[in-house]
């Protein structure tokens, strides 16, 4: 009887994915959204989650956490309104959170590369921009931004310290969570545009499912 590997969830992941990016493309060209659409963006996560499940590592409960949190904020950001919006960035602030603490198990200290200063002061020049746009929302945007920056200096940190394909995978994913995330940002406080949710999607799935395959056998000491 053939064994599900975990490349399998994530060609599942990539099959759902594609077809609710096409759901949004229907919705950004004036369509309906389809009903599809609230049952494949929470699957295409829970499938990359599930990967990690057919590694012959387990997942410890950091990263389960981590996942788990991902795929709320997931459900939350599927709907309009300030209350979701804060859901959303609730789950992902916890998200990201226990992202920091897996990442850095086992390393000792923090010793970034120099490069991340480029990406600090990227984030410090999205936020000068973008926090006048956030309205009442000002205070938890710029936690979030202040956590997700974190989350990429951890990746960077243990990418320092132990570095291979494994660790590579986890900051380059990091990296993708952070265009994401500052692609969200900017159709919901500055307004939709063609292209944005697509790209929010692509660019989030691609980051999970690089951070989830650094898990799989032989963990960061891959490569």
């Amino acid at each position: 009887m053939p064994v599900i590997q975990p490349v399998h969830f994530i060609g599942a992941a990539l099959i759902s994915g594609l077809l609710a990016i096409t759901c949004e493309v229907v919705a950004e060209r004036g369509g309906q959204r389809p009903r599809a659409f609230y049952l494949l963006k929470p699957l295409t996560s829970a499938l990359i989650a599930a990967s990690l499940f057919a590694a012959p590592q387990r997942p410890d409960a950091l990263l389960v956490a981590a996942f788990a949190f991902a795929i709320v904020g997931d459900i939350a950001l599927m709907f309009d309104g300030d209350k979701a919006f804060l859901a959303g960035l609730g789950s992902f602030f916890i998200a990201h959170v226990a992202f920091v603490a897996e990442f850095m198990a086992g390393v000792s200290g923090w010793h970034v590369p120099l490069w991340t200063l480029a990406f600090v002061i990227y984030a410090l020049a999205f936020f000068i921009w973008l926090l006048p746009k956030t309205g009442a929302l000002k205070i938890p945007t710029l936690a979030y931004g202040l956590v997700l920056t974190v989350m990429v200096l951890a990746a960077a940190a243990a990418h320092a310290a132990m570095p291979g394909a494994a660790s590579r995978l986890a900051l380059i994913g990091a990296l993708l969570f952070g265009l994401s995330d500052s692609v969200l940002a900017v159709r919901q406080f500055v307004g939709p545009y063609r292209g944005a949710q697509p790209l929010i999607l692509s660019s989030y799935w691609l980051a999970i499912g690089l951070i989830a395959m650094s898990r799989w056998p032989g963990g960061w000491s891959a490569g």
